[in-house]
């Protein structure tokens, strides 16, 4: 049940399926929503998913998004049909899901993205965020089991494995560093386990005039344990910022505990290889960078 990285990609086995086309989408949404008006378009990291902008001839806007491959799918659906309610209007609406064609059709959502702008910086949306994160949590009871370690130890061998297929020998001492923090979460034990966003960073925060925050793209949704769900603000926007750091955790409501810690490790080491292995395999300089950064705090090996 525990997943702590993204599905399996392409190159490693996953089956891939054909990313449905505009004309195909559009039709779905017609059928549903009546005639729209594009008035914005992009296509998601690597070209695995799509996002629409639309205006219906009532003038309510919408976003229209779907997946290459199903799994993602699958983990929005869920996350809207039942645990982005709970959030009430601090999340998109779901209006429309298609398995088919791997697409969901939400409301738009009033604000503009933290991320780049002053309010990635600001204390009270973190401690804001912090608030919805607990709610986003609190959306169904905890599952508690002890799967975790052995999960997370699994990924962190595969992705090891194609290091080695890729570097050889170099880089072997740190991948060892790092999977010291892997092995550490197999001691742990039985944990809580709860709806996780898992990319939870100021892209995915929407923040309105007023202040008020709110969160989207739940693609990577899956049952974590809660911890897990601080990855990218501990090796992004929390960097160097304890007091953004401070003021998420007291709206969270909860300090991390030791066992709590492990676990962000085990998740850190995990996240930070793949997206290396990833990077280089694809030829993504980001990628590479961004694992590198995260492999380097994590082990104490960065400049600052």
């Amino acid at each position: 049940m525990s997943i702590t990285v993204d599905a399996l990609t392409p190159e490693l086995g996953r089956s891939s399926t054909r990313l449905a086309s505009d004309a195909e989408v559009l039709d779905r949404v017609h059928r549903t929503l009546g005639p729209v008006d594009v008035v914005a378009e992009h296509d998601g990291a690597h070209k695995v998913s799509r996002v629409l902008q639309v205006v219906t001839r009532g003038e309510e806007r919408a976003v229209v998004k779907w997946h290459r491959d199903a799994l993602p799918h699958r983990r929005e659906d869920t996350a809207l049909h039942h645990h982005t309610p709970a959030l009430s209007g601090d999340a998109p609406r779901l209006v429309l899901s298609d398995p088919a064609l791997r697409l969901v059709v939400v409301s738009h959502v009033l604000g503009e993205q933290a991320a780049g702008t002053e309010l990635e910086h600001d204390e009270a949306v973190h401690a804001r965020a912090g608030e919805l994160l607990r709610r986003l949590h609190d959306s169904a009871p905890p599952v508690r089991h002890d799967r975790f370690g052995p999960i997370i130890a699994a990924d962190f061998e595969r992705w090891s494995t194609l290091a080695d297929d890729l570097w050889g020998e170099r880089g072997a001492e740190e991948r060892h560093a790092a999977r010291q923090h892997v092995a550490a979460a197999l001691d742990l034990g039985a944990l809580d386990h709860v709806p996780a966003h898992r990319q939870l960073h100021p892209r995915h925060w929407v923040v309105d005039p007023g202040g008020r925050v709110r969160f989207v793209d739940f693609a990577a949704f899956e049952f974590e344990p809660w911890s897990a769900d601080l990855l990218w603000l501990e090796y992004g926007a929390w960097r160097d910022a304890p007091a953004l750091r401070a003021a998420f955790l007291h709206g969270y409501g909860r300090v991390p505990s030791e066992r709590d810690e492990l676990v962000l490790g085990a998740v850190a080491a995990v996240r930070g290889l793949e997206l290396l292995v990833r990077g280089e395999r694809r030829g993504h300089a980001a990628e590479r960078m961004l694992g590198r950064s995260i492999l380097d705090r994590l082990l104490g090996t960065a400049l600052f």
